[in-house]
Protein backbone atom coordinates (compact mmCIF):
# COMPACT_ATOMS: atom_id res chain seq x y z
CA UNK A 1 0.00 0.00 0.00
CA UNK A 2 1.58 3.45 -0.86
CA UNK A 3 0.35 6.25 0.82
CA UNK A 4 2.13 9.92 0.93
CA UNK A 5 2.40 10.73 4.53
CA UNK A 6 3.02 14.54 4.69
CA UNK A 7 5.84 16.43 6.84
CA UNK A 8 4.63 18.45 10.46
CA UNK A 9 5.80 21.84 10.12
CA UNK A 10 5.74 22.76 13.33
CA UNK A 11 2.22 24.10 13.90
CA UNK A 12 3.48 27.47 14.98
CA UNK A 13 -0.39 28.66 15.17
CA UNK A 14 -0.74 25.61 17.72
CA UNK A 15 3.28 26.84 19.53
CA UNK A 16 2.12 30.42 19.69
CA UNK A 17 -0.90 30.13 21.17
CA UNK A 18 -0.16 27.38 23.61
CA UNK A 19 2.80 29.83 24.94
CA UNK A 20 0.71 32.41 24.92
CA UNK A 21 -1.65 30.99 27.48
CA UNK A 22 1.17 29.80 28.99
CA UNK A 23 2.45 33.32 29.88
CA UNK A 24 -0.82 34.14 30.92
CA UNK A 25 -0.89 31.25 33.62
CA UNK A 26 2.63 32.42 34.58
CA UNK A 27 1.58 35.81 35.19
CA UNK A 28 -1.66 34.93 37.23
CA UNK A 29 0.52 32.53 39.36
CA UNK A 30 3.19 34.99 40.19
CA UNK A 31 -0.10 37.32 41.39
CA UNK A 32 -1.08 33.96 43.35
CA UNK A 33 2.22 34.07 44.70
CA UNK A 34 1.47 37.19 46.55
CA UNK A 35 -2.46 36.32 47.36
CA UNK A 36 -2.95 32.73 48.59
CA UNK A 37 1.17 31.43 48.29
CA UNK A 38 -0.02 27.92 50.09
CA UNK A 39 -2.66 26.93 47.45
CA UNK A 40 -0.86 27.96 44.74
CA UNK A 41 1.20 25.15 44.89
CA UNK A 42 -1.87 23.00 45.85
CA UNK A 43 -3.04 24.22 41.87
CA UNK A 44 0.03 23.57 40.52
CA UNK A 45 0.26 20.05 41.89
CA UNK A 46 -2.66 19.10 40.41
CA UNK A 47 -2.16 20.37 37.36
CA UNK A 48 1.22 18.86 37.68
CA UNK A 49 0.43 15.45 38.30
CA UNK A 50 -2.23 16.12 35.87
CA UNK A 51 0.23 16.06 32.34
CA UNK A 52 3.06 13.73 34.11
CA UNK A 53 0.12 10.82 34.52
CA UNK A 54 -1.02 11.54 30.98
CA UNK A 55 2.51 11.44 29.58
CA UNK A 56 3.58 8.41 31.30
CA UNK A 57 0.39 7.08 30.35
CA UNK A 58 1.32 7.49 27.08
CA UNK A 59 4.84 5.77 27.07
CA UNK A 60 2.50 2.69 28.89
CA UNK A 61 0.60 2.17 25.87
CA UNK A 62 3.81 2.75 23.40
CA UNK A 63 5.63 0.40 25.45
CA UNK A 64 2.60 -2.11 25.83
CA UNK A 65 1.82 -1.65 21.81
CA UNK A 66 5.92 -2.86 21.26
CA UNK A 67 5.80 -5.42 23.78
CA UNK A 68 2.67 -7.14 22.02
CA UNK A 69 3.81 -6.60 18.85
CA UNK A 70 0.22 -5.41 18.15
CA UNK A 71 0.09 -3.76 14.63
CA UNK A 72 -3.07 -1.15 14.42
CA UNK A 73 -1.68 1.24 16.90
CA UNK A 74 1.27 1.74 14.59
CA UNK A 75 -0.74 4.22 12.83
CA UNK A 76 -1.19 6.40 15.49
CA UNK A 77 2.58 5.48 17.10
CA UNK A 78 4.12 8.72 15.96
CA UNK A 79 0.98 10.60 17.99
CA UNK A 80 1.99 8.84 21.05
CA UNK A 81 5.50 9.52 20.76
CA UNK A 82 4.81 13.12 20.73
CA UNK A 83 2.84 13.14 24.06
CA UNK A 84 5.68 11.21 25.49
CA UNK A 85 7.93 13.88 23.59
CA UNK A 86 6.60 15.92 26.82
CA UNK A 87 8.37 14.71 29.26
CA UNK A 88 11.80 16.19 29.63
CA UNK A 89 9.51 19.50 30.02
CA UNK A 90 8.35 18.20 32.54
CA UNK A 91 11.32 17.07 34.45
CA UNK A 92 12.02 20.76 34.61
CA UNK A 93 8.91 21.73 35.37
CA UNK A 94 8.61 19.83 39.01
CA UNK A 95 11.25 22.49 39.74
CA UNK A 96 8.67 25.13 41.35
CA UNK A 97 7.25 22.22 43.54
CA UNK A 98 10.98 22.15 45.18
CA UNK A 99 9.35 25.68 46.55
CA UNK A 100 6.40 24.71 48.20
CA UNK A 101 7.52 21.16 49.55
CA UNK A 102 7.02 22.95 53.35
CA UNK A 103 3.38 24.20 52.18
CA UNK A 104 2.38 20.40 50.54
CA UNK A 105 4.19 18.04 52.61
CA UNK A 106 4.79 19.94 55.58
CA UNK A 107 3.49 17.28 57.81
CA UNK A 108 6.19 14.98 57.28
CA UNK A 109 8.91 17.24 56.57
CA UNK A 110 8.39 18.53 60.55
CA UNK A 111 6.60 15.33 62.34
CA UNK A 112 7.54 17.43 65.20
CA UNK A 113 4.68 20.59 64.94
CA UNK A 114 2.31 17.62 64.83
CA UNK A 115 -0.42 18.43 68.03
CA UNK A 116 -1.51 14.78 68.19
CA UNK A 117 0.56 12.33 69.49
CA UNK A 118 -1.01 9.40 67.55
CA UNK A 119 -0.55 11.16 64.41
CA UNK A 120 2.84 12.02 65.05
CA UNK A 121 3.59 8.56 65.86
CA UNK A 122 2.41 7.05 62.93
CA UNK A 123 4.13 9.60 60.69
CA UNK A 124 7.63 9.69 62.74
CA UNK A 125 7.35 6.06 62.21
CA UNK A 126 7.22 6.50 58.15
CA UNK A 127 10.56 8.81 58.25
CA UNK A 128 12.57 6.12 56.93
CA UNK A 129 11.02 6.32 53.64
CA UNK A 130 9.61 10.15 53.49
CA UNK A 131 12.44 12.14 54.63
CA UNK A 132 13.40 14.96 52.34
CA UNK A 133 16.79 13.63 50.70
CA UNK A 134 15.25 9.74 49.59
CA UNK A 135 12.19 12.32 48.32
CA UNK A 136 14.37 14.47 45.95
CA UNK A 137 16.58 10.83 44.71
CA UNK A 138 13.17 8.86 44.40
CA UNK A 139 12.09 11.94 42.23
CA UNK A 140 15.00 12.10 40.40
CA UNK A 141 14.89 8.39 39.84
CA UNK A 142 11.54 8.57 38.32
CA UNK A 143 12.54 11.05 35.70
CA UNK A 144 15.54 9.07 34.60
CA UNK A 145 13.74 6.16 33.98
CA UNK A 146 10.53 8.02 32.24
CA UNK A 147 13.11 9.78 29.95
CA UNK A 148 15.78 7.19 29.43
CA UNK A 149 12.79 4.68 28.29
CA UNK A 150 10.67 7.12 26.40
CA UNK A 151 13.89 8.77 24.43
CA UNK A 152 15.26 5.02 23.44
CA UNK A 153 11.46 4.48 21.87
CA UNK A 154 11.17 8.00 20.48
CA UNK A 155 14.71 7.81 18.97
CA UNK A 156 14.96 4.67 17.47
CA UNK A 157 11.41 5.23 15.90
CA UNK A 158 12.24 8.21 14.07
CA UNK A 159 15.85 6.93 13.21
CA UNK A 160 13.68 4.61 10.81
CA UNK A 161 12.32 7.20 9.15
CA UNK A 162 16.09 7.83 7.82
CA UNK A 163 17.15 4.09 7.40
CA UNK A 164 14.02 1.50 6.66
CA UNK A 165 16.47 -0.91 7.74
CA UNK A 166 16.18 0.36 11.69
CA UNK A 167 12.35 0.94 11.01
CA UNK A 168 11.50 -3.28 12.43
CA UNK A 169 10.05 -3.17 15.88
CA UNK A 170 12.52 -5.90 17.02
CA UNK A 171 14.35 -3.62 19.42
CA UNK A 172 11.84 -1.42 20.26
CA UNK A 173 9.72 -4.45 21.33
CA UNK A 174 13.24 -5.65 23.60
CA UNK A 175 13.42 -2.01 25.33
CA UNK A 176 9.60 -2.25 25.76
CA UNK A 177 9.57 -5.65 27.64
CA UNK A 178 12.50 -4.42 29.82
CA UNK A 179 10.71 -1.24 30.83
CA UNK A 180 7.56 -1.92 31.54
CA UNK A 181 8.58 -3.02 35.35
CA UNK A 182 10.42 0.07 35.79
CA UNK A 183 8.09 2.49 34.48
CA UNK A 184 5.23 0.93 35.97
CA UNK A 185 6.79 0.96 39.38
CA UNK A 186 8.54 4.06 39.48
CA UNK A 187 4.87 5.52 38.42
CA UNK A 188 3.29 3.60 41.59
CA UNK A 189 6.04 5.18 43.57
CA UNK A 190 5.35 8.71 41.99
CA UNK A 191 1.55 8.64 43.37
CA UNK A 192 3.07 7.76 46.81
CA UNK A 193 5.11 9.96 46.84
CA UNK A 194 3.50 13.31 45.35
CA UNK A 195 -0.24 12.72 46.05
CA UNK A 196 -0.78 10.23 48.89
CA UNK A 197 1.65 11.71 51.10
CA UNK A 198 -0.36 14.77 50.92
CA UNK A 199 -1.77 12.70 53.92
CA UNK A 200 0.73 11.26 55.30
CA UNK A 201 -1.22 8.72 57.65
CA UNK A 202 -3.84 7.46 54.73
CA UNK A 203 -2.34 4.54 52.99
CA UNK A 204 -3.79 2.38 49.93
CA UNK A 205 -2.69 -0.28 48.00
CA UNK A 206 -5.49 0.47 45.27
CA UNK A 207 -3.90 3.70 44.98
CA UNK A 208 -1.35 3.58 41.82
CA UNK A 209 -3.68 1.26 40.45
CA UNK A 210 -6.64 3.89 40.66
CA UNK A 211 -3.50 6.75 39.24
CA UNK A 212 -2.53 4.74 36.85
CA UNK A 213 -5.58 3.76 34.96
CA UNK A 214 -6.81 7.74 35.27
CA UNK A 215 -3.35 8.93 33.50
CA UNK A 216 -3.86 5.66 30.90
CA UNK A 217 -6.97 5.97 30.07
CA UNK A 218 -6.42 10.08 29.49
CA UNK A 219 -3.38 9.20 27.21
CA UNK A 220 -5.65 7.10 25.35
CA UNK A 221 -7.81 10.42 25.21
CA UNK A 222 -5.47 13.03 24.33
CA UNK A 223 -4.41 10.28 21.44
CA UNK A 224 -7.67 10.10 20.32
CA UNK A 225 -8.04 13.72 20.26
CA UNK A 226 -4.72 14.62 18.19
CA UNK A 227 -5.47 11.57 15.74
CA UNK A 228 -8.61 13.45 14.83
CA UNK A 229 -6.85 17.10 14.61
CA UNK A 230 -4.07 15.58 12.51
CA UNK A 231 -6.08 13.25 10.05
CA UNK A 232 -8.08 16.69 9.55
CA UNK A 233 -5.16 18.50 8.77
CA UNK A 234 -4.17 15.86 6.07
CA UNK A 235 -1.60 15.06 8.13
CA UNK A 236 -2.40 11.31 8.91
CA UNK A 237 -4.37 10.35 5.86
CA UNK A 238 -5.41 7.12 6.14
CA UNK A 239 -6.85 6.40 9.30
CA UNK A 240 -10.17 4.11 9.38
CA UNK A 241 -12.90 4.40 11.38
CA UNK A 242 -11.36 1.21 12.89
CA UNK A 243 -8.84 3.07 14.38
CA UNK A 244 -11.17 5.36 15.90
CA UNK A 245 -13.52 2.01 16.97
CA UNK A 246 -10.39 0.50 18.67
CA UNK A 247 -9.04 4.12 20.82
CA UNK A 248 -13.05 3.72 21.73
CA UNK A 249 -12.98 0.44 22.79
CA UNK A 250 -9.70 1.61 25.25
CA UNK A 251 -11.39 4.32 26.26
CA UNK A 252 -14.46 2.19 27.20
CA UNK A 253 -12.26 -0.45 28.78
CA UNK A 254 -10.26 1.43 30.78
CA UNK A 255 -13.01 4.24 32.07
CA UNK A 256 -14.76 0.85 33.70
CA UNK A 257 -11.49 -0.02 35.35
CA UNK A 258 -10.79 3.09 36.87
CA UNK A 259 -14.15 2.87 38.20
CA UNK A 260 -13.27 -0.40 39.57
CA UNK A 261 -10.10 0.42 41.07
CA UNK A 262 -11.94 3.39 42.48
CA UNK A 263 -14.83 1.68 43.95
CA UNK A 264 -12.90 -0.87 45.30
CA UNK A 265 -10.71 1.41 47.09
CA UNK A 266 -13.61 3.17 48.99
CA UNK A 267 -15.54 -0.34 49.59
CA UNK A 268 -12.80 -1.93 51.09
CA UNK A 269 -11.66 1.23 53.61
CA UNK A 270 -15.37 1.87 54.36
CA UNK A 271 -15.88 -1.87 55.65
CA UNK A 272 -12.87 -1.65 57.53
CA UNK A 273 -13.23 1.61 58.73
CA UNK A 274 -10.28 2.38 59.91
CA UNK A 275 -10.03 6.33 61.31
CA UNK A 276 -6.43 6.77 59.66
CA UNK A 277 -7.87 5.28 55.96
CA UNK A 278 -11.65 6.51 56.07
CA UNK A 279 -10.45 10.07 56.87
CA UNK A 280 -9.50 10.66 53.30
CA UNK A 281 -13.35 9.87 52.05
CA UNK A 282 -14.66 12.11 54.79
CA UNK A 283 -13.09 14.83 54.20
CA UNK A 284 -14.33 14.66 50.26
CA UNK A 285 -17.91 13.34 51.73
CA UNK A 286 -18.75 16.53 53.16
CA UNK A 287 -19.03 20.55 53.00
CA UNK A 288 -18.02 21.95 49.47
CA UNK A 289 -16.33 18.51 48.30
CA UNK A 290 -19.50 16.66 48.64
CA UNK A 291 -20.73 17.99 45.34
CA UNK A 292 -17.21 17.71 43.87
CA UNK A 293 -16.86 14.35 44.33
CA UNK A 294 -20.58 13.73 42.81
CA UNK A 295 -19.46 15.50 39.78
CA UNK A 296 -16.21 13.41 39.35
CA UNK A 297 -18.28 10.37 39.84
CA UNK A 298 -20.64 11.69 36.76
CA UNK A 299 -18.05 12.86 34.93
CA UNK A 300 -15.74 10.15 35.11
CA UNK A 301 -17.46 7.12 34.94
CA UNK A 302 -20.80 7.62 34.21
CA UNK A 303 -21.37 9.97 31.22
CA UNK A 304 -18.40 8.51 29.23
CA UNK A 305 -19.40 5.24 30.26
CA UNK A 306 -23.06 5.33 29.00
CA UNK A 307 -21.52 7.05 25.85
CA UNK A 308 -19.28 4.67 25.41
CA UNK A 309 -21.50 1.80 25.36
CA UNK A 310 -22.57 3.25 21.43
CA UNK A 311 -21.39 1.38 18.93
CA UNK A 312 -21.99 4.56 16.26
CA UNK A 313 -20.30 6.96 18.72
CA UNK A 314 -16.90 4.84 18.33
CA UNK A 315 -16.91 4.68 14.93
CA UNK A 316 -17.33 8.72 14.62
CA UNK A 317 -14.28 10.02 14.80
CA UNK A 318 -15.86 13.95 15.38
CA UNK A 319 -17.94 12.37 18.05
CA UNK A 320 -15.48 10.03 19.80
CA UNK A 321 -13.10 13.04 19.99
CA UNK A 322 -15.43 15.00 22.07
CA UNK A 323 -15.62 12.18 24.73
CA UNK A 324 -12.27 12.33 24.63
CA UNK A 325 -11.82 15.92 25.06
CA UNK A 326 -14.47 15.25 27.77
CA UNK A 327 -12.86 12.41 29.79
CA UNK A 328 -9.53 14.75 29.50
CA UNK A 329 -10.95 17.16 31.45
CA UNK A 330 -12.64 14.80 33.82
CA UNK A 331 -9.21 13.39 34.58
CA UNK A 332 -7.86 16.86 35.40
CA UNK A 333 -10.61 17.08 37.87
CA UNK A 334 -9.70 13.62 39.06
CA UNK A 335 -6.38 14.71 40.09
CA UNK A 336 -7.90 17.88 41.58
CA UNK A 337 -10.01 15.91 43.59
CA UNK A 338 -6.86 14.37 45.27
CA UNK A 339 -4.87 16.88 45.74
CA UNK A 340 -6.94 20.55 46.42
CA UNK A 341 -9.14 19.32 49.54
CA UNK A 342 -5.69 18.30 51.45
CA UNK A 343 -5.08 22.39 51.27
CA UNK A 344 -5.28 23.84 54.45
CA UNK A 345 -8.80 26.24 54.52
CA UNK A 346 -9.78 25.50 51.42
CA UNK A 347 -13.28 26.38 51.18
CA UNK A 348 -14.34 25.99 47.43
CA UNK A 349 -13.41 23.33 45.31
CA UNK A 350 -12.06 25.40 42.29
CA UNK A 351 -9.62 28.51 42.96
CA UNK A 352 -8.43 30.89 39.73
CA UNK A 353 -5.09 29.26 41.01
CA UNK A 354 -6.24 26.18 39.24
CA UNK A 355 -6.68 27.83 36.12
CA UNK A 356 -3.57 29.50 35.99
CA UNK A 357 -1.58 26.40 37.07
CA UNK A 358 -3.28 24.67 34.51
CA UNK A 359 -2.45 26.73 31.70
CA UNK A 360 1.31 27.24 33.29
CA UNK A 361 1.98 23.84 32.89
CA UNK A 362 -0.06 22.35 29.96
CA UNK A 363 0.64 25.72 27.49
CA UNK A 364 4.05 24.64 27.46
CA UNK A 365 4.15 20.66 27.31
CA UNK A 366 1.76 21.17 24.16
CA UNK A 367 4.26 23.93 22.54
CA UNK A 368 7.35 21.87 23.49
CA UNK A 369 6.21 18.72 22.40
CA UNK A 370 4.95 20.05 18.83
CA UNK A 371 8.24 21.66 18.68
CA UNK A 372 9.62 18.87 18.69
CA UNK A 373 7.86 16.63 16.24
CA UNK A 374 8.50 19.14 13.56
CA UNK A 375 9.90 18.10 10.40
CA UNK A 376 8.67 14.57 11.54
CA UNK A 377 6.22 12.99 9.89
CA UNK A 378 2.82 11.55 11.99
CA UNK A 379 3.89 7.99 10.81
CA UNK A 380 6.52 5.65 11.20
CA UNK A 381 6.49 5.84 6.86
CA UNK A 382 9.10 2.74 7.01
CA UNK A 383 7.81 0.55 9.56
CA UNK A 384 6.90 -2.68 7.24
CA UNK A 385 3.97 -3.28 9.91
CA UNK A 386 2.50 0.83 8.74
CA UNK A 387 0.59 -0.97 5.34
CA UNK A 388 -1.27 -3.68 7.40
CA UNK A 389 -1.71 -1.04 10.06
CA UNK A 390 -3.20 0.99 8.13
CA UNK A 391 -5.60 -1.48 6.16
CA UNK A 392 -6.91 -2.72 9.74
CA UNK A 393 -10.87 -3.33 9.94
CA UNK A 394 -13.09 -4.02 13.13
CA UNK A 395 -16.82 -4.26 13.28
Amino acid sequence: MTLRIPVFRGGRALVTRSLGLALVGAALLVIGAFVDRERLFYAYLAAYTYAVTTAVGALLFLMICHAMGATWPVAVRRLAEAIVGALPLLAALFIPLLFGLDALYGEWLHPESIDDEHVRAIVVHKQPYLNLPFFLVRTGIYFAVWLGFGALLRRGSIRGDATPALAGGGRLRTISIAGLPPVALTLSFASFDWLMSLAPTWVSTMFPVYVFAGGFVAAIALLTVIAFAAERAGLLPGLRASHYYALGRLLLAFTIFWAYAAFFQFMLMWIANRPEEVEFYLLRSHGPWRFATLVLVLARFVIPFAILLNYGIKRRPAWLSAVAVWILAAHYLDMHWLVAPEAPGARAPLHWLDLAALLAVVGPCVAFAALRLRGKPLAPINDPALPAALRYESV
